[in-house]
């Protein structure tokens, strides 16, 4: 009978410290979300909402995995330059990069963006485009450089789409050996900054209708969410330190 009860006290016991595991759960994740329009969520009409940054959190949250989470730090608009400044600025973003567990980073379209004609895109400038881009790398391996002095967890540094589907009935071939050379320079800072790169490119020309409205370059809702999925899975591949 004694040897009863202790099974039945061993039991309780256990029972009571995985209920108390599950319900203060360790090593939850502190996630900051840092760069432009795409990180901040804005969609294809304008308005700021529910981006990749937001449905990434909420997939932590849901097994309970997150501590804390900011994307007051992402911006419509942002450039390399804007995120560098703001690093070197502003004591807040330092603190939350230093505590940080988790950070991505959508960073570089506005540069691309800003050095090319939309209007009156072609073969031609496609072509000529990778000189530019080029050149921007430099900033975005400045800008990633800055985020690391800070943030010494794991850093993802999100890639981008083609955010004109229309060039594909142009000159798909220029259009995938521009994109193929920008995921590679993304892909070389990731290796140096010992970061993850997400690429993105092909995710959205297998699907265009994520980029709904001609006259606008970010994605609707079911894009974002397939970019954090991605993002999401590549987490579980990489067992992220406190995951």
């Amino acid at each position: 009978m004694k040897k009863q009860y202790k099974i039945l006290f061993l039991i309780v016991i256990c029972s009571l410290i995985f209920g108390i595991y599950q319900l203060f759960p360790k090593n939850k994740i502190n996630y900051i979300a840092l760069g432009d329009s795409v990180a901040e969520g804005r969609n294809p009409y304008g308005e700021i909402g529910f981006g990749y940054t937001d449905y990434l959190k909420e997939k932590l949250e849901k097994e309970k995995k997150l501590k804390y989470y900011t994307k007051k730090y992402s911006h419509s608009g942002y450039e390399t330059s804007d995120v560098i400044n703001d690093i070197i600025r502003n004591s807040d973003i330092k603190r939350d990069l230093r505590e940080s567990d988790l950070v991505t980073i959508s960073i570089g379209a506005n540069d691309f963006l800003s050095s090319i004609d939309l209007a009156n895109i072609n073969i031609d400038s496609i072509k000529n485009y990778q000189t530019n881009v080029m050149k921007i790398f430099k900033e975005v391996d400045q800008c990633i450089k800055e985020v690391r002095k800070y943030a010494k967890n794991k850093l993802y540094i999100i890639g981008y789409y083609n955010p004109i589907p229309f060039l594909f009935n142009q000159a798909e071939a220029e259009v995938d050996q521009l994109f193929t050379y920008i995921d590679s320079e993304y892909q070389k800072i990731a290796e140096k900054y010992d970061a993850i790169y997400i690429s993105n490119y092909d995710l959205f020309k297998k699907h265009p209708e994520y980029l709904p409205n001609p006259m606008d370059i970010h994605p609707d809702t079911k894009g974002y969410q397939a970019m954090a999925e991605i993002i999401y899975q590549r987490l579980k591949q990489e067992k992220l330190k406190n995951y």
